[in-house]
């Protein structure tokens, strides 16, 4: 049995006969008909009737057509996967990307990339604080979407956009009558919600952890978030993902000197002497043309 008896197989059913499919393979009607007889006489099945107007398949041709149709499809992805990596194109892109990132502008550019190189496989790594950079440094990622606290000169840094970090609290929270004038001695008994840092090897780092009083830590902003809303504690968090939340009352942003605004600087990263392939060069230009606005 060959590819080639397959291909036969699926045009005879596709265009309706063997003379329409020999047309359509610019081959003899003989050589179509020649190709099916030596299949069935290997397979000892008969696969079509062809005692009608049209060639029907048998049962046992139905099934094994639908067979071959699997067949011959991943036979086709085998060949576009050879031509992309014979073209230069990576067979898989890995980014590490800060959870305080956006995540619908970023979805975007990944979903052209995907659309532009789909037999590129794509990992995506979401990490905290230095997690993000010792998914490069690694060798774990290709890219880096993070904040980064310092430069290093192995790496070169492109700058993408700014996240504000605001304190929020609940309502139903004790201290949410006194919002605008939480003093350091109304925090004391409260519980401040961070998020932990990914990193498996790196210096743990904390940012705008206060002291003194309770810290409960959780894996990311999502569940922060929720543990903040249900007014057991307090904590800073990227204003894009409460914003809707402070709109609606649901979540109060805290104003006092202790609480304003953070602005973190925002980088795509990559190493000076690794060369990057197409799709990684794609992506990188394209994520520093992002309207983060």
């Amino acid at each position: 049995m060959t590819l080639e008896q397959l291909h036969v197989l699926a045009s005879i059913v596709k265009h309706g006969g063997f003379r329409a499919a020999a047309n359509a393979l610019y081959r003899s009607q003989s050589a179509v008909s020649i190709a099916i007889r030596n299949l069935e006489e290997e397979l000892e099945l008969k696969l079509f009737l062809r005692d009608q107007y049209r060639p029907t398949l048998t049962d046992e041709g139905k099934a094994l057509y639908e067979k071959a149709k699997r067949i011959l499809a991943q036979t086709d992805e085998f060949s576009n996967l050879a031509r992309h990596l014979a073209a230069g194109e990576e067979p898989e892109l890995r980014l590490a990307m800060s959870a305080l990132v956006p995540v619908d502008q970023t979805l975007s550019i990944l979903k052209e990339i995907t659309e532009l190189a789909p037999t590129t496989k794509l990992s995506l790594l979401v990490e905290t604080l230095n997690g993000t950079m010792e998914r490069l440094d690694d060798g774990d990622a290709d890219i880096a979407m993070s904040e980064t606290f310092e430069h290093h000169p192995d790496y070169e840094y492109a700058a993408l956009t700014e996240v504000e970090m605001v304190s929020v609290i609940s309502p139903k929270s004790k201290l949410a009558r006194k919002v605008g004038h939480i003093t350091q001695e109304d925090l004391q008994g409260s519980i401040q919600i961070i998020v932990r840092d990914t990193s498996q090897h790196s210096d743990k780092k904390s940012a705008g952890v206060m002291a003194g009083i309770q810290h409960w830590v959780v894996n990311d902003f999502a569940m922060k978030k929720r543990i903040i809303a249900s007014g057991i504690g307090w904590g800073r968090m990227p204003r894009h993902m409460v914003e809707k939340e402070i709109s609606s009352g649901e979540l109060l942003m805290q104003t006092e000197e202790n609480f304003s605004p953070i602005q973190v600087n925002i980088n795509i990263v990559r190493r000076k002497n690794k060369p990057m392939g197409p799709i990684a060069t794609e992506l990188w230009q394209r994520l520093q043309n992002i309207n983060w606005s």
